[in-house]
């Protein structure tokens, strides 16, 4: 049976989890979580060929290798949350901080490449589309 695609946004919430992750991590939790979670039937050989969850997995597991219990002390429900909720976003940032540093990587890869074409203007590359211009800017 072929195991079906992950897509981006999938992959980016697998790495968010990975983030949060507490506990004891293994491959098999992460599958079983990713099941409970996204409702994704998936192997550890499928989540290991995604290049963001397989570095996310290998940094947090070498986190909580020398990672103490948590220092947290959480008081009511609604401390939780809110401790959850930054949790959550403070991963999230962190997992687009790094896609937006791999996209400038390789736009910057592109021009290198572009320079290389003879006859080639790059700024007929970055000039503004039509549909950019504003009626102001006229």
């Amino acid at each position: 049976m072929v195991e079906p695609k992950i897509s981006a946004q999938a992959q980016r919430k697998i790495e968010i989890m990975l983030t949060k992750w507490t506990g004891k991590l293994t491959w098999d939790a992460l599958v079983t979580k990713v099941e409970l979670e996204f409702a994704i039937k998936t192997t550890r050989q499928t989540l290991c060929t995604y290049v963001g969850i397989a570095t996310s997995y290998k940094n947090k597991k070498a986190q909580l290798r020398g990672a103490s219990p948590s220092l947290y002390t959480k008081i009511t429900a609604s401390d939780v949350k809110l401790i959850e909720q930054i949790e959550h976003l403070k991963a999230e940032v962190e997992v687009l901080k790094r896609n937006n540093a791999e996209q400038l990587r390789m736009i910057e890869r592109m021009l290198l490449n572009a320079e290389t074409i003879p006859n080639l203007d790059l700024y007929a590359l970055v000039k503004r589309r039509p549909e950019e211009i504003q009626k102001t800017d006229v």
